[in-house]
């Protein structure tokens, strides 16, 4: 099944004049889960995804249709690339990663230089 990408609720959401926060409002969520949303793809819960279409006078059908035809198949589930949510999970779980490395590496050096004084 194909999910709606966030870029194209961005693009509606700035179409229809709201702002993050008052689009967020309208649909009783709050503004940061409607950002992580425009970055990566909306969920597939039929309240959330009904009240947004509610906001914009769409169907689902027209929104799923609409995100496809302007941003392509890479929202697909079936796709065996990425997804931007993905992506970001894997960036940050490198990054924490490389963090704690870091901080080993550092006790490492400590204990080693405390033995040898």
């Amino acid at each position: 099944m194909d999910r709606i990408d966030g870029r194209y609720l961005r693009d509606l959401r700035k179409e229809y004049g709201y702002s993050i926060r008052a689009f967020a409002d309208k649909i009783y969520s709050s503004k940061s889960t409607v950002q992580r949303w425009e970055k990566s793809f909306l969920p597939e819960d039929e309240c959330i995804l009904e009240k947004i279409s509610e906001v914009f006078n769409l169907t689902l059908d027209d929104l799923r249709n609409q995100s496809l035809n302007k941003y392509g198949n890479k929202n697909s589930v079936t796709d065996s690339e990425y997804t931007p949510e993905q992506l970001n999970i894997m960036k940050f779980g490198i990054k924490y990663l490389l963090i704690t490395l870091m901080a080993l590496s550092g006790t490492l050096i400590a204990i080693c230089a405390f033995m040898f004084i």
